[in-house]
């Protein structure tokens, strides 16, 4: 069942129903007389791509996930009731399956740029121990392990990594994490519009996390126009489709 829902669920994003759309309409101008709804599919699904591509869009999907967070220390002055921290817990966020390169080429964007802020603040609590989690999905190695790599091939001294090689979803995560932080207050690191489903998950199993989001990829209102906010980009659609991942993982947990 998980693997049907890894394979589905990206059938529910911007792009792929897009594709979808624009299929169905392309079928209904060749293969039908109905040539009105098909040119209306297409016309639709044609702008759909153009508003869902648009940074407007993925701000106004992404705010509402990253809304209230803040960065851990971010001028790298720890609170004190903070700086007892025994554990900082930085969730996986993917890795490739490419044994041929090496392990911080492996790591997806979100995984690198969390195991980075995993770092910072490792250096800022030197007696916390650098905790980096995550499964195997479809590598064959789990991503807690090829992020420790990836943490020690950075400076990270070996001793101070634990590699948590289990979960394959942010709630397997936190439930395998449970036994190794028990009741101690930790530091945890992930995407901030991820946060909220991963405090969600830690509150479920009793635990004490202390938010310590990164990637944030919503942008300000600086007053500064880029071309970003005038035109359609990748990187847009990339952003809208990270909030979708994000909006359809909150709907499975409901659901059960």
């Amino acid at each position: 069942m998980f693997q049907v829902e890894k394979f589905l669920a990206p059938l529910f994003f911007p792009l792929s129903l897009t594709l979808l759309g624009l299929a169905a309409g392309l079928g209904l101008l060749w293969f039908s007389r109905w040539q009105r709804a098909g040119k209306a599919v297409v016309a639709a699904s044609g702008a759909f791509l153009a508003i869902i591509s648009h940074g407007w869009t993925a701000n106004a999907l992404l705010r509402p996930l990253e809304r209230g967070q803040a960065a851990f220390a971010p001028t790298g002055v720890v609170p004190p009731e903070q700086r007892g921290a025994r554990w900082i817990v930085v969730l996986g966020g993917g890795a490739s399956a490419d044994e041929s390169w090496p392990p911080t080429q492996r790591l997806s964007n979100a995984s690198l740029q969390r195991l980075a802020e995993g770092i910072r603040l490792q250096r800022l609590l030197p007696a916390a121990q650098l905790v980096t989690s995550g499964g195997a999905v479809f590598a064959a190695r789990p991503a807690g392990e090829v992020m420790r790599d990836a943490a020690c091939a950075l400076g990270v001294p070996p001793e101070r990594v634990t590699a948590q090689p289990a979960g394959r979803n942010t709630v397997e995560e936190i439930a395998a994490l449970a036994p190794l932080v028990g009741t101690d207050p930790f530091l945890l690191v992930t995407s901030a519009a991820h946060m909220p489903r991963a405090l969600a998950a830690c509150q479920s199993q009793g635990l004490r996390p202390l938010p310590a989001p990164t990637d944030f990829q919503a942008t300000g209102g600086d007053g500064v126009w880029t071309p970003g906010d005038i035109y359609p980009s990748g990187a847009a659609l990339h952003q809208s489709e990270r909030a979708a991942y994000e909006y359809l993982g909150r709907l499975r947990r409901r659901e059960r």
